[in-house]
């Protein structure tokens, strides 16, 4: 367990604090879990020093969407699908979270320190995203946030599970139809149910946002389109065709957490324009990356692979950073705690051998977080 004022300093490396600023040569303090200075030539006695020249330090990488954690690796029995009715919106996958399937991952060894659990892709409001770190630490640490967001889901799978039992959504406007009929009913409804409660605080009160996976460029339409007049911050999960809804993603700016590009050949089954990431990008609307498709997630290497496939498309190095970090930790609401290397934040810091957006020849060679040497 990490003391609580033992202190840290990173040393003589290329900083890149996550929003588009990177220090060539600078040092980082930290006391305790925090960071507590970043600028160049600190010196502190009694603080361990970690030499990072020649290193690029990033701040830890977030993954706002990731089904392990409560996925049952290995036994494969899923605590995420609470499909007995697709409106399951007052759910808290908090109390799925299996620390140790997500210490097995090992996610820190590719630079994510937190991930954003959520339900997979099987409901029309599946329930609530919890974030949380992904180092072997206690849960009370671990824990950043819960209700960060409401998972959402107008993909195949929602009637593939409904239909299976000859039971309503079973087509895609079945889907469309209930998703818009929920937020309508539950703001009717004069004596709500703990579902509606739900929806009417995050379309009504924003308490928070909504995610929902749309894959098809006919699910982003009709997605959209519902979505139009809600005011709600909207994020859409997987959107493997944002390319050919960019503009009304644009116009209503809604943010993108984009599912695993290289899973089964996305880029090519869907004709992706990655190039259009750039238009997003440059609009100001949020853009992360998961290691999930369809609601299933993958190894932890693909989060990074897409980053570079967003780098291939143009987008500029520095700006991936900010999708790796910054945007997904605004997607959450926890960007008062992570997503840059800044003051008083959260000390979860990456230490790669080179930038893991140019090369894939990057490795880990630090991982700290919590302020605590992982790796």
């Amino acid at each position: 367990m990490k003391e609580e004022n033992t202190m840290y300093i990173i040393k003589n490396g290329r900083i890149h604090i996550g929003n588009g600023t990177v220090l060539e040569h600078g040092d980082i303090l930290i006391r305790g879990t925090k960071i507590e200075k970043v600028a160049e030539n600190i010196e502190i006695q009694d603080a361990e020093v970690i030499d990072a020249s020649g290193k690029e330090v990033f701040p830890g990488f977030i993954d706002p969407h990731s089904a392990i954690g409560a996925m049952g690796i290995p036994s494969r029995v899923v605590d995420t699908d609470e499909t007995y009715q697709p409106i399951t919106a007052e759910l808290n996958i908090k109390y799925s979270i299996d620390p140790d399937e997500v210490n097995e991952q090992e996610f820190y060894k590719s630079g994510i320190t937190t991930i954003g659990c959520a339900p997979r892709n099987y409901n029309i409001f599946g329930g609530q995203v919890a974030a949380f770190k992904t180092a072997p630490q206690k849960m009370a640490m671990r824990l950043v946030k819960e209700h960060a967001a409401l998972k959402g889901s107008v993909e195949a799978g929602v009637k593939h599970v409904y239909g299976g039992r000859k039971q309503a959504p079973m087509t895609r406007m079945g889907i469309l139809q209930m998703f818009q009929n929920a937020i309508g009913d539950a703001r009717r409804a004069e004596e709500k149910s703990n579902d509606q409660k739900v929806i009417c605080e995050v379309f009504d009160q924003k308490t928070m946002p909504v995610f929902v996976a749309a894959e098809t460029k006919g699910e982003m339409d009709s997605l959209l389109h519902i979505l139009k007049e809600e005011q709600v911050e909207k994020v859409i999960v997987d959107g493997f065709c944002f390319g050919d809804c960019v503009e009304e993603m644009k116009a209503q700016n809604v943010g993108l957490i984009l599912g695993n590009v290289n899973a089964m050949s996305q880029i090519k089954k869907h004709d992706m324009k990655m190039e259009k990431l750039v238009e997003l990008a440059e609009n100001g609307n949020l853009v992360a990356f998961t290691n999930t498709c369809s609601g299933n997630s993958e190894g932890r290497e693909v989060f990074i692979w897409s980053a570079i496939e967003a780098y291939r498309a143009g987008v500029d190095a520095e700006k991936v950073v900010e999708m790796m970090t910054l945007s997904p930790a605004k997607m959450l609401g926890i960007a008062n705690r992570i997503g840059t290397i800044e003051e008083g934040k959260d000390a979860d810091i990456s230490i790669f051998s080179g930038h893991p957006v140019t090369t894939y020849a990057a490795k880990v060679e630090r991982s700290i977080v919590n302020g605590e040497v992982i790796v």
